[in-house]
């Protein structure tokens, strides 16, 4: 990147810490660009923002709190314009997005080639003696992405195996299984750790394809490989490619029976 008399501010928000430390490690060399501030949340990240007005906002769109989408939306009923740019994992409204033009959009993992592009537009728009983002287009692309988050389920999500991301395809997840307040997924490669919620992965999958048989457990339909009976007329699921037997809680049995045609 070309050297710039001017120092611009930057906010990163994303709930996994490696993708926050990776995004920041790409931005740091670019010396016009200062890493302010992070967070982990949408909430935090717009107390965070309208306090210390970074010209740079990279959102992250599904965190806890506050989407990045209902962040951005927020950012505007303030009016405040910084600059806004989407990471995220999932593809399904990323070449629409690029068409309207306002707003940039990358896709996890984030690659130096791509943010570079990134940047390039950044510093146009900054280097204007007035710089202003356009309104109206920001408002048009915040609806099509909340429509379409509603109507395109994601065909990729973001895990992550130690410092690094591995881009996931849904229909790869065989179940995932609750850790406490977050949950792992397991493929037949073996489990990756998510700092997601069961419920925020509810919203996240398509419920045509996944079903939670437990509070612990949110299996995908098209996995099961057999069924047992198990205790009190309930019963473990076999899964694909993997050892454990998945049990269903009493209350998810007949939901269960009527999609399998049980009798």
């Amino acid at each position: 990147m070309a050297e710039n008399s001017m120092q611009y501010r930057v906010l990163i928000a994303d709930d996994e810490a490696p993708a926050r430390r990776e995004l920041k490690r790409l931005l740091c060399v670019d010396s016009s660009l200062e890493v302010i501030a992070e967070a982990d949340n949408g909430l935090d990240a717009f107390t965070q923002a309208m306090a210390l007005r970074p010209d740079v906002v990279f959102l992250d769109i599904q965190m806890p709190a506050m989407t990045g989408i209902e962040t951005a939306e927020k950012f505007l009923a303030n009016h405040y314009f910084p600059l806004i740019v989407f990471v995220t994992a999932y593809d399904t409204y990323a070449v629409k997005a690029f068409e309207l033009h306002a707003i940039d959009y990358i896709l996890k993992p984030v690659h130096k080639e791509r943010l570079d592009m990134v940047l390039k537009r950044i510093h146009v728009q900054l280097s204007d003696a007035s710089p202003q983002v356009d309104q109206e287009r920001l408002l048009r692309l915040l609806d099509f992405l909340k429509e379409d988050t509603q109507q395109n389920p994601p065909r990729r999500i973001a895990l992550y195996q130690g410092d690094k991301i591995i881009p996931i395809r849904i229909d790869e997840i065989i179940y995932a299984e609750a850790c406490g307040r977050s949950c792992k997924v397991m493929t037949k490669e073996g489990f990756y750790p998510t700092a997601y919620s069961m419920h925020e992965l509810q919203e996240i999958l398509p419920a045509s394809n996944f079903f939670l048989c437990h509070r612990s457990y949110l299996i995908n339909l098209d996995a099961i490989e057999s069924v047992e009976l198990w205790v009190n007329s309930t019963y473990r699921l076999k899964m694909t490619n993997c050892d454990t037997l998945v049990p269903v809680s009493r209350n998810c049995t007949v939901a269960l029976k009527q999609f399998l045609h049980l009798s």
